[in-house]
């Protein structure tokens, strides 16, 4: 199927392939990730309502059994959408963020000709950072819960993520994480004279209606898109 797809497009394509914007959402599992894909597409597709998007989302596999759950659709009620495609996959090993046939499923997805892509990987640690081989424009999404200040200094996606999500910021320290989080960015990024409200750490509550947060998310998010692939939706 992807062979096929490949060849009937690859005169249309070849240059929309190298632009289409690719999201890719990773972080630490419960963050919540499944519900901010579900706020974004909700978002996208009611602000662009010519455009079309696919999600692929990974799940992981267990060592015991081999099986996934695969529920990252049980918190998305967007999806139904014809404008809306979803994929789950597993990862079909223990350790793995990411499924081995995800670039086959993003090929498939820009052969198809999708406006814009979400990749959601499954829950992963302080140390990985493999969603960045695969998408041009990256979320990392975690709570408050994340242990000691020190503990930021181990996440590696604080130092490459185009936007950081503190989702769940009603838990409590939240306000705290905030802003240690954004202490953490500034060191790491050399950003000591920005301003708080400037840096692309953003706090939400993707189970909450209408969600401001979420909303400055998707704003900031679409900026990123337009800054890093040029892609503008709608002449925005």
């Amino acid at each position: 199927l992807l062979s096929a797809i490949k060849a009937q497009n690859k005169n249309t394509t070849a240059g929309r392939r190298e632009t289409t914007p690719v999201l890719g959402i990773t972080g630490t599992g419960g963050a919540g990730k499944s519900s901010i894909t579900d706020e974004i597409v909700r978002r996208f597709l009611h602000t662009y309502a010519d455009k079309t998007i696919a999600v692929i989302s990974v799940d992981p596999s267990k060592k015991k059994t081999g099986g996934a759950l695969l529920g990252d659709r049980i918190r998305m009620n967007s999806i139904s959408s014809p404008r809306a495609y979803m994929r789950s996959l597993a990862t079909r090993e223990s350790d793995k963020a990411l499924s081995k046939y995800v670039q086959d499923a993003l090929d498939i997805c820009k052969a198809a000709r999708f406006d814009f892509i979400i990749l959601e990987s499954a829950g992963v640690g302080q140390s990985d950072a493999s969603i960045l081989d695969y998408a041009n424009i990256s979320m990392y999404a975690m709570t408050p819960e994340y242990g000691a200040p020190s503990q930021l200094e181990k996440i590696n996606m604080l130092d490459y993520a185009d936007l950081i999500c503190l989702n769940k910021f009603d838990k409590a320290g939240a306000l705290d994480a905030l802003h240690d989080i954004r202490k953490q960015y500034k060191r790491s990024h050399n950003l000591w004279a920005s301003k708080e409200e400037e840096l692309p750490v953003i706090a939400t509550i993707a189970a909450q209606f209408n969600d401001a947060g979420i909303n400055e998310l998707f704003d900031r998010l679409m900026e990123k898109v337009a800054e890093k692939t040029g892609v503008k939706f709608n002449g925005e």
